[in-house]
């Protein structure tokens, strides 16, 4: 079973399946079942028995809609980005051409604010963090590093961002700067004594990026 983007979605090369005839609560209960293993485990250390025995599925009939844990992982990964859509979807690179660094202030706080808000993404940076050399991970950090790179292009065009330094390298150092801080806000809000600000941290950290980036 390959799932592919589509547009703004995930979708199977082979939309008549198994899985696609599950009815919905019975496919919703695998999925979540699945998403909270490997939320809270890797990919190796994840049991697809937990997974089965979680949703109340036999084995024969988890197998006649799901091929292999791989498959599963994959399905998770791509449903989860869905849903994450749900509550923000990147906003086109050519909206950032009037008011760059304005654009791109306002897109950033709308993304801190929303994160806290969104189950499907809080699970989804989990399972991407803790599983970074999986096929079905390294395929959705590479949409996220391709959209960074198209902003980058569309403030170097506006001449708001550094034009002296290489393309490459700004987009390695964002998507880098974007992994760290995604991490760092995981570990603080699994920490009940960090005495943090998630507000405070979100504009030191669109600070940091702005003095770097900065023409």
């Amino acid at each position: 079973m390959v799932h592919r983007l589509d547009g703004d979605c995930y979708t199977d090369d082979v939309s008549e399946t198994a899985l696609a005839r599950m009815r919905p609560e019975k496919r919703a209960a695998l999925i979540d079942a699945a998403a909270r293993e490997f939320a809270s485990r890797t990919f190796e250390e994840a049991s697809l028995n937990r997974i089965i025995s979680t949703c109340g599925m036999s084995k024969s009939s988890f197998y006649h809609v799901v091929d292999s844990k791989d498959d599963l992982f994959a399905l998770v990964v791509a449903d989860l980005a869905v849903s994450a859509r749900r509550f923000w979807t990147p906003p086109a690179p050519e909206t950032f051409s009037d008011g760059f660094w304005d654009r791109a202030r306002s897109v950033w706080g709308n993304i801190a604010r929303t994160w806290p808000e969104s189950p499907e993404l809080t699970r989804l940076w989990h399972i991407v963090y803790a599983n970074a050399d999986r096929p079905a991970v390294r395929e959705l950090a590479g949409h996220v590093e391709e959209w960074v790179r198209a902003v980058l292009i569309v403030g170097r065009k506006a001449e708001a961002i550094d034009v002296d330094c290489p393309l490459e390298l700004q987009t390695l150092t964002v998507f880098s700067l974007l992994r760290t801080f995604d991490e760092r806000a995981l570990s603080l809000t699994e920490d009940d004594s960090a005495a943090v600000d998630p507000a405070e941290i979100s504009v030191h950290q669109f600070r940091l990026l702005t003095r770097l980036l900065q023409a």
